[in-house]
């Protein structure tokens, strides 16, 4: 009986996790097409044109507009896009500010590994995984991601993916989050948002993840994925065979069976054109974020997420505040 109740509670937890991996792959991408959108408005020719020439609402709006886009309680450091916007994003990256969109989507990313190893506990018994996953526990990325080449270095790529599938995808990610390398942040995003991971964990990956995790050869701790494609039975393989031989796989090597990722986002919604409407998404979401979370109460283990959610969660109800001003100030109907 107890060993039932063990169960019991290990799969409801399970099943919080994995609800919040969901909201919280969607708030961020909600947050920030809101912020592409405000960016184009607030970094590109009409709106700053008609607020230097007119004064009056439209000048009063594009301060709001700016300054919601750079609140700290708020959106964070947030110009996206092309031009103007471009460029403040990157002297953001240089200068250490955060984003809010990053920020859920890294909560986003910790929670799946989390999941993965509350569906796994078989994993804490692999030194190598076990020091993996309080690396995540603690919140050291970087450490995380050391680790876990030090484990496709020493024991083989194959073991390696086949232990951590599919958190594996997730610990990169997020390391490519937050690191000072602002041109594999596309790879991240792709992973953090589900928008190019469809199916079951490597199929789907976007070319800009592929370039990411593929160090090639001559790559600087010598391991990488080339050559392992879906046609050669890699781990990119339909079916998970096992392809041409290597020195680190006997003959007739499979790698172990895993569980499925956590669910990502399947459905995208319907392009937002209005800063009233994105101020409406963000608001929904921030009511999602509270709900989703809210069962986490009774968990004493749990603590830490709850409160960060809860944060994320209070900025972007900050920024869709922002958004409703800017969009009364300007007239937006």
């Amino acid at each position: 009986m107890p060993d039932a109740a063990t169960a019991a509670s290990t799969d409801a937890d399970v099943d919080l996790l994995e609800d919040l991996c969901r909201v919280l792959a969607e708030a961020a991408d909600a947050v920030g097409e809101a912020a592409r959108y405000a960016s184009g408005l607030a970094f590109g020719a009409r709106l700053p044109a008609a607020a230097l020439a007119r004064g009056g609402g439209h000048r009063l709006g594009w301060r709001t507009l700016l300054r919601t886009l750079t609140d700290p309680e708020g959106l964070g450091w947030a110009p996206r896009g092309r031009g103007v916007a471009r460029a403040g994003r990157l002297a953001g990256l240089l200068a250490g500010r955060e984003s809010l969109a990053i920020s859920v989507a890294v909560c986003g990313l910790r929670t799946r590994i989390r999941a993965v190893s509350a569906s796994r506990p078989e994993l804490l018994e692999d030194p190598g995984a076990a020091a993996v996953l309080a690396a995540v526990e603690a919140g050291r990325q970087a450490e995380a991601a050391r680790l876990f080449r030090g484990i496709m270095r020493e024991r083989g790529t194959e073991h390696a993916f086949a232990l951590l599938a599919p958190a594996f995808a997730d610990i990169l990610a997020w390391k490519a989050l937050t690191d000072v390398n602002p041109f594999n942040d596309h790879a991240g995003w792709q992973v953090a948002t589900g928008r190019a991971v469809p199916a079951e964990p490597l199929l789907g990956l976007g070319a800009a993840f592929w370039a990411f995790c593929d160090l090639g050869p001559s790559g600087p701790e010598g391991s990488g994925v080339r050559g392992e494609t879906p046609e050669s039975g890699g781990p990119g393989g339909s079916d998970g065979a096992a392809g041409p031989m290597r020195p680190d796989r006997p003959a007739g090597h499979r790698p172990p069976a895993t569980t499925a990722p956590p669910p990502r986002p399947t459905v995208r919604p319907r392009p937002v054109g209005s800063l009233r409407g994105h101020a409406s998404a963000l608001r929904t979401h921030a009511v999602r974020l509270r709900a989703t979370a809210a069962p986490a109460r009774r968990d004493p283990r749990t603590g830490a997420l709850r409160a960060e959610i809860d944060v994320l969660a209070r900025r972007c109800a900050t920024a869709a505040n922002g958004f409703a001003l800017a969009a009364a100030q300007l007239g937006e109907r």
